[in-house]
């Protein structure tokens, strides 16, 4: 079995970038590169890795990005920033030859088609031996700073879902790198990426119409107002979906189909008496009681709205809740 040598993830120090980083390094050499607010941090100590209770410091082979032409091969690239990954990506890969995996972990649907642009645009074209990956990730990752430290928290077994956006469908190298870091993993066929971004996405709007109007993820899907508008906020997501050709798909642990079926075929005056049991559910799955990337909401909500536009397809529960992020909450 042979596993890559040089992993560079982008965004350590961040949630999903600590991670992966913490879980990565145990079976191949990682470097981490870290914004400018967390590169201090890092350094002087201050992050924390809280996994299944068990506190420790973030350690990572931290390093500057004018440093990574000394790394030699990188084998993968792992991109762990918001969105958007073209504006990153044109900073990194002209520092970077010889890659053989590029993986996008951003939610929404355009990572893939904008990291393949952008891709095409610095080296002239895709280099053959290129894979660009798309990975979910399931676990709920919090996030604890205050001015002196910022603690990573999150429980094992990490679960995503990852397929092949472009290249050779043949990932044997980073299932390997996957499985001998206790990763489970549920590889997508290539032509099921697409439902598969759209799925994690339904599971990523949960939460955003409570926040515009003042709550929380949990008092949200309990207040009888806030939970009609995150029902049918789901529903139109769901008719856009389908009337772009594509579907839902169900993970272990996350039968996606399954609640997108409920959602869609059971009024949401009938879902009212359960929405205690239903937030309950929720909080267990996402983690956390706060929403988190509300700053990307032009990925989420706002591709919603967009796509829907293309599609002549009314959506106004969730023009509204986007119209108040973004001009009433954000003020």
């Amino acid at each position: 079995m042979y596993l890559m040598r040089n992993i560079l993830v982008v965004g350590a120090g961040g949630r999903t970038g600590t991670l992966f980083a913490e879980e990565l390094k145990r079976v191949s050499n990682v470097y981490g590169v870290a914004g400018k607010t967390t590169l201090p941090l890092i350094k002087d100590g201050k992050v924390f890795v809280e996994i299944n209770g068990n506190i420790a410091k973030f350690e990572v082979n931290l390093i500057e990005p004018h440093e990574i032409s000394q790394i030699g091969d990188v084998d993968v690239l792992f991109l762990t920033t918001k969105n958007p990954v073209s504006p990153i990506l044109k900073d990194y890969l002209h520092k970077i030859s010889n890659l053989r995996y590029l993986i996008l972990s951003q939610n929404g649907f355009s990572a893939g088609e904008d990291a393949l642009k952008t891709v095409e645009e610095v080296y002239g074209s895709v280099p053959h031996s290129l894979r660009i990956i798309r990975l979910v990730l399931f676990n709920a990752v919090k996030e604890s700073r205050d001015k002196d430290s910022v603690v990573i928290s999150y429980k094992r077994p990490v679960r995503v879902a990852f397929g092949v956006f472009y290249g050779v469908s043949d990932t044997t190298e980073l299932e390997d790198i996957f499985s001998s870091a206790s990763i489970e993993y549920t590889k997508v066929p290539d032509n099921e990426i697409k439902n598969m971004e759209f799925s994690k996405l339904f599971t990523n709007l949960i939460g955003i119409p409570s926040y515009s109007l003042g709550f929380d993820l949990y008092e949200g899907l309990r207040n009888k107002d806030s939970f009609t508008e995150e029902m049918l906020s789901l529903k139109e997501y769901i008719r856009v979906v389908k009337a772009s050709g594509h579907r839902f798909l169900n993970f272990p642990h996350y039968p996606v189909t399954f609640f997108a079926g409920v959602i869609e075929y059971i009024p949401d005056t009938f879902l009212l008496p359960f929405r205690n049991y239903i937030a309950n559910i929720v909080l267990k799955l996402r983690g956390t009681k706060e929403k988190g990337n509300i700053d990307e909401i032009d990925y989420y909500t706002g591709a919603v709205v967009k796509l829907a536009k293309e599609l002549n397809i009314e959506t106004p529960v969730n023009e509204r809740v986007l119209r108040r992020i973004k001009y009433e909450r954000n003020a």
